[in-house]
């Protein structure tokens, strides 16, 4: 039965906005609320337990724990603990009503977070067993406060894989002297891919801590009075845009094995000799862009006890790679455009919401639905159901900006052979009034049988793209000559080759393609710029053709999936101009690496770059010759 409510989803915004903003929701969009388990918001009652509770009773269910406006004492550590892989110690959303409103708080002086040589975490996404599939996690629009007296305090420990995020978040240590031992954790072995967007951690000894981890993507990061240091990069694959530190020791350590690539950051602070950025233990795996230092002696301290100095245009510590290109193999500094926002709808008769039993095909109920819909000026379209299935082409039209999935599945089927020839998609965007289109927030969206063929997106209007938050199966999208699309936290999976034509611009930001065999990504004339690339897979990575601009900056290739019988370039260049740095990951027992790295064809000269020609498996800088 059709219905148009309001449904105040969830959101990534600037922490400017959505401290001013309030992110409810409707009765049945989340049932799931604390005042469910007992919690109350009044800053006095301790709600340790009925907390734990709720943790517990969602874990694993594609939930979402919602946090109204409040402050919620605690004086124990809560979240998932003791982790065993491929359980059900997963897949939940920590949502607050708003960054500033929203208050986990750690009621000062208690026991549990005393001892910082057996620190206690405040919020814990997941700790336990090594695992790579505690997928679809995050945590929104809320604050964590370790409180005062409890040095001991880690802030959030977070962990997902393939989508998640932490976005619109706070964790800060009210003590006098920032008391506290890490403020974001992610420590947990096998971290990522995943986005932290609009976070600012205050205080604690350590702002940011990583761990062994497949792709950590920051964004928008201020790190403020940390005690030892700002951000410890410790053998993780790090990407890092738009950082803002300001404490007196270093802002970044990148130690062991770490992967540094940090673009356009201010570092203030320093104490004596300090350098803004110490860097030791194996390498070279640090890459370094529009970086400005304040207060430090040094900008960068080397792992050879060298120094740089001054603001830095661009440096790394390791070789860069041109082949056909005679000029110096700096990156390609595609224009960057920040994903664009759609203001929250807070009027309870534009929102439709769909409902279905499970397994029912929708397709005339939800095509009928988003016509009364647009008719009567609806915004936000939301389908409620578990397994519901589309078998028809969809046209969202008119007065709708957002699509929403509350981490649910959405099946596509073809029985009928509509999306066989290419002709149709499953979702096309036509004669929309906004500028800007939202997708967001699928577990899966296709379904785990959908049809690797069957196209997910095709947009007519003039409508910028947003597709955020998802996990997809079958093709992402139709090209379209002048198109923009904006992609992040995104996860296409086996198959799926996300087509970029000519005059298309995509910005990117934390994209994680799989696939055995098809080319990932295919930019045929068009632009693409990609902020922590996480491949899984042995197809090639990027193929940029016929005047094609590309730029990728920071991630890792993962060679994965056992043993291939295809060995492709992991990038190919074919009259077309890219730049590239990020990391390269061989598992063991997954067959060798990729045995040719860059294959680039400008005219008729073709030049290539094994993997034995890499210094180390690290492609720190490639430039290719300008397209001709």
């Amino acid at each position: 039965m059709l219905k148009v409510t309001l449904f105040a989803a969830l959101l990534c915004l600037p922490v400017a906005t959505l401290m001013a903003e309030s992110i409810t929701f409707p009765p049945g969009v989340v049932s799931d609320l604390v005042a469910d388990y007992g919690m109350v918001g009044d800053g006095k009652t301790d709600n340790s337990e009925a907390f734990q509770k709720a943790v517990t009773e969602l874990k694993g269910k594609n939930r979402t724990l919602y946090l109204p406006d409040g402050v919620y004492l605690i004086s124990k550590p809560v979240g998932v603990f003791n982790g065993k892989p491929h359980s059900s110690d997963r897949f939940l959303t920590f949502q607050g009503q708003s960054q500033a409103g929203t208050i986990i708080k750690v009621a000062d002086n208690s026991p549990a977070f005393a001892d910082p040589e057996n620190p206690a975490i405040a919020l814990c996404v997941y700790e336990g067993k090594s695992t790579g599939d505690v997928m679809h996690s995050y945590v929104r629009n809320l604050s964590i406060d370790v409180g005062a007296g409890n040095p001991g305090a880690i802030g959030l420990r977070f962990l997902t894989n393939n989508t998640g995020a932490i976005e619109h978040v706070t964790v800060r240590s009210s003590d006098p002297k920032g008391a506290g031992f890490i403020g974001l954790d992610m420590r947990q072995s096998q971290n990522g891919p995943c986005l932290v967007k609009d976070v600012t951690v205050e205080g604690f000894a350590k702002g940011v801590a990583t761990g062994n981890t497949f792709s950590l993507v920051f964004e928008h990061l201020k790190l403020l009075g940390q005690s030892e240091v700002g951000f410890d990069c410790s053998n993780a694959r790090t990407t890092i845009r738009d950082l803002h530190s300001t404490t007196a020791a270093p802002a970044i350590r990148v130690r062991g094995w770490g992967h540094l690539s940090l673009i356009e950051a201010e570092l203030t602070g320093g104490a004596g000799d300090a350098s803004a950025i110490e860097i030791s233990g194996k390498g070279p795996r640090t890459y370094l862009r529009d970086v400005t230092t304040t207060g430090y002696a040094h900008s960068v301290k080397t792992r050879d006890d060298k120094f740089v100095d001054g603001a830095i245009d661009e440096w790394g510590d390791g070789p860069r790679y041109t082949l056909i290109s005679k000029k110096d193999p700096a990156s390609l500094r595609l224009p960057v455009e920040e994903t664009p926002l759609v203001p929250w709808e807070n009027d309870h008769g534009k929102w439709v919401i769909v409902d279905g039993n499970k397994g029912e095909d929708i397709s005339t109920k939800l095509q009928q639905a988003i016509d009364d819909g647009a008719s009567a000026g609806a915004t936000t379209l939301y389908i409620r159901g578990k397994k519901l299935k589309i078998t028809a082409p969809i046209r969202i039209h008119g007065s709708f900006n957002r699509f929403i999935g509350m981490s649910g599945i959405i099946d596509i089927a073809d029985k009928p052979g509509h999306f066989k020839d290419g002709a149709n998609a499953v979702f096309t965007f036509d004669d929309l009034k906004g500028d800007t289109f939202v997708v967001e927030r699928f577990f899966l969206l296709g379904g785990w049988d959908c049809p690797t063929y069957a196209v997910m997106f095709k947009n007519t209007s003039k409508a910028t793209m947003v597709i955020k938050n998802v996990n997809m199966r079958g093709q992402t999208k139709m090209e379209q000559e002048g198109g923009r699309w904006f992609f992040e936290d995104y996860s296409p999976s086996r198959q799926n080759t996300l087509r970029i034509g000519k005059g298309e611009q995509v910005w990117a930001r934390q994209f994680n393609p799989e696939s055995p065999q098809n080319d990932m990504i295919d930019v045929n004339g068009g632009q693409l710029w990609l902020l922590g690339l996480k491949t899984e897979g042995r197809a090639t990575h990027c193929v940029a053709r016929n005047g094609a601009k590309v730029e990728i900056l920071g991630g890792v290739s993962y060679q994965s999936w056992g043993k291939q019988k295809v060995d492709p370039p992991m990038l190919k260049v074919e009259n077309a101009t890219m730049s590239a740095s990020f990391g390269l990951y061989h598992s063991s027992g997954h067959g060798d690496p990729f045995t040719i790295i860059v294959e680039e064809t400008q005219g008729k000269e073709t030049k290539t770059l094994g993997r034995k020609e890499l210094k180390t498996y690290h492609l720190h800088q490639y430039r290719s010759a300008d397209a001709r």
